[in-house]
C-alpha cells in the first residue's frame, strides 16, 4: 500500500487517540508544524481509503450542537502499516544523509546532523520522531532537532 503525506499524518494523529474529523484536521497541522493543512474534504477522502484498508475504524458518534461528529480510532494494522512507513521514511533519510556526506562532506552540516538525528529517534521510536519534528520545526528546524537528539543520546 502507498500511504500519502496526509495518509501518513492522520494514522499519527490517531495513535494517542480517537479523533473527529476537525479534531484531526488540527493534529495533522500540528504534528506537521503548519506545513499540512488537510482540507475537510481531502480529510474524508484519506479516511475512507484508509478505513477501506482496514487502518482505521469509526469508534464512535456524538452529537454536539446538533451535528453529528464521526470519531475515529487506528487499528492495529493501522498501527503496523505506520511503523512500517516511519521506517521505510527513516531509512530513506539515513541514504540521503550519507550520499549527502560522500557528496560534499561538511556541506550543510546542520541538515545533515538533523536528518541522522531524526533517523536515529525514529530507529527507537517513529512516534518520538515524528512528535520531536513537528514541535521543534516551528522554532528552528534543523538545530532544535540535532539539540533534541544530541540530548536523548542520539546522533548530534
Amino acid at each position: 500500500m502507498n500511504i500519502t503525506e496526509p495518509m501518513f499524518l492522520a494514522l499519527t494523529a490517531l495513535v494517542d487517540e480517537p479523533r473527529h474529523g476537525y479534531g484531526l484536521v488540527q493534529e495533522v497541522d500540528r504534528l506537521s508544524g503548519g506545513r499540512v493543512q488537510l482540507k475537510i474534504g481531502t480529510l474524508y477522502g484519506v479516511l475512507d481509503r484508509l478505513a477501506a484498508d482496514g487502518l482505521v475504524e469509526l469508534d464512535r458518534e456524538e452529537v454536539e450542537k446538533g451535528r453529528l461528529r464521526r470519531y475515529y480510532r487506528l487499528t492495529d494494522d493501522g498501527a503496523g502499516a505506520l511503523a512500517a512507513e516511519a521506517d521505510r521514511l527513516a531509512a530513506n533519510a539515513r541514504v540521503a544523509t550519507a550520499r549527502l556526506r560522500a557528496r560534499r562532506p561538511g556541506v550543510a552540516l546542520t541538515a545533515l546532523t538533523a536528518l541522522t538525528a531524526l533517523g536515529a529517534l525514529a530507529a527507537r521510536s517513529p512516534l518520538t520522531a515524528l512528535t520531536a519534528l513537528g514541535a521543534l520545526a516551528a522554532r528552528s528546524p534543523l538545530t532544535a532537532l540535532a539539540a533534541r537528539a544530541a540530548s536523548d543520546g542520539g546522533v548530534a
